[in-house]
């Protein structure tokens, strides 16, 4: 936080925080904007990011963290379902937009602007958040992409850069902390077959990398399944703390596929699922396609009255099930945005030279696991799956 303060008070108009994965640069920003409500400056912040669901999952609830933390009054009290997402602390408006609805920024100023993950967000949006921001801008993201518009900004003298690490977050959960950790290709790494060199790049090291090795490129976005396609089930993946639990259905129609995100949330309980499920009018005939890691839930979603069954995880099934979806082409409903995220995401691991590997990373795939359980199911082969991996194991 004092960094950006200085250079604000120093006269750059923009400061861009680029760093890794959980190196604190929401927390940071979010302290120097409160800081600012705090000592009754009475300004207006307007926030945004691409989407407004991720804001919801994301942005809000530090928002909320942050300001139960400091014992902060915040007017009205925070309700992620609220249709206007725009909270008063101490006189100071804080106004959180997708850009999804940029509408809704049209002819709107603010002292402030915060842009988030920048990288995922169109130039044009800066610039008219900035023909409107009288005070100064805010922008942060992960470097995960060595192009873009917020590293051509930086070539302007009044742009301040400010990069951060993992290690400058003191209260990084040590579960998280080793997880990035692992991708840093050392020799126990590699032996462990975790080591990354782009992940530990981009998400350890903060450093900006070219995202290559794209998992899936056969996709595009469609507004909603088409009239005639064939439903056939639905792929179901368990989280909780940090992992999601993500459902996916699974259409096909003129020999392509179609699939849709309605449930992609964390902290679920067997019992919200079922809720989750009933809510969107899943039948007990429709199929649902589950993590067999744990049959216990699959058991007590089952007792509820679903067509629940635990899926096939043979050996290297994972390259089985994603080698199978290649042979389509897959349309993502718009209101899919996290699968969306992870698609632009999730890619093949590689070695300490930056050489592809045949093994996708264990990350930005929650969505895709689900895809895969339902199509292996219903698209693949079991018998394809065991000729597969013994082609792989040269028998």
């Amino acid at each position: 936080m004092a960094d950006t303060i200085e250079a604000f008070e120093k006269g750059y108009r923009v400061v861009e925080h680029s760093g890794g994965s959980r190196s604190s640069k929401t927390y940071s920003i979010f302290q120097f904007l409160l800081g600012r409500a705090i000592q009754g400056k009475g300004e207006t912040f307007t926030i945004v990011r691409d989407k407004l669901t991720w804001i919801k999952s994301t942005l809000l609830v530090d928002f909320k963290n942050i300001t139960d933390t400091m014992e902060l009054e915040v007017t009205p009290e925070i309700n992620y379902n609220r249709a206007e997402q725009v909270y008063i602390v101490n006189g100071s408006e804080f106004a959180f937009f997708g850009l999804d609805y940029a509408e809704k920024l049209h002819g709107r100023k603010q002292d402030w602007s915060w842009i988030n993950e920048a990288l995922e967000v169109e130039r044009n949006h800066f610039d008219q958040l900035e023909m409107r921001t009288t005070k100064g801008m805010l922008i942060d993201f992960n470097p995960y992409n060595d192009i873009g518009w917020v590293y051509d900004i930086q070539k302007r003298p009044d742009v301040q850069v400010i990069k951060s690490t993992m290690l400058d977050n003191p209260f990084l959960e040590e579960t998280i902390r080793r997880k990035i950790l692992s991708y840093e290709p050392t020799p126990e790494n590699i032996k462990n077959g975790t080591a990354d060199n782009y992940m530990w790049q981009v998400y350890g090291l903060g450093e900006k990398a070219r995202l290559q090795g794209l998992v899936f490129n056969n996709w595009d976005i469609v507004e909603d399944i088409p009239d005639g396609a064939r439903f056939l089930g639905y792929g179901l993946d368990f989280g909780f703390t940090n992992d999601p639990t993500a459902l996916v259905g699974l259409y096909e129609y003129d020999k392509e596929l179609y699939i849709d995100n309605p449930i992609y949330k964390t902290r679920l309980l067997n019992q919200d699922i079922i809720n989750e499920l009933k809510r969107l009018g899943v039948s007990n005939a429709d199929l649902i396609v589950a993590d067999s890691a744990e049959p216990k839930s699959i058991e007590e979603i089952s007792l509820a009255g679903f067509n629940i069954q635990g899926a096939y995880k043979g050996q290297d099934s994972v390259r089985y099930g994603i080698d199978l979806l290649k042979n389509f082409k897959i349309h993502l409903t718009r209101r899919s945005i996290e699968m969306e995220n992870e698609l632009r995401k999730y890619k093949y691991k590689e070695d300490r030279s930056g050489n592809i590997l045949n093994e996708p990373i264990d990350q930005f795939n929650h969505t895709i696991d689900a895809l895969r359980y339902i199509a292996i199911e219903k698209l693949g082969n079991k018998q394809e799956v065991q000729i597969f991996n013994r082609e792989l194991l040269g028998l």
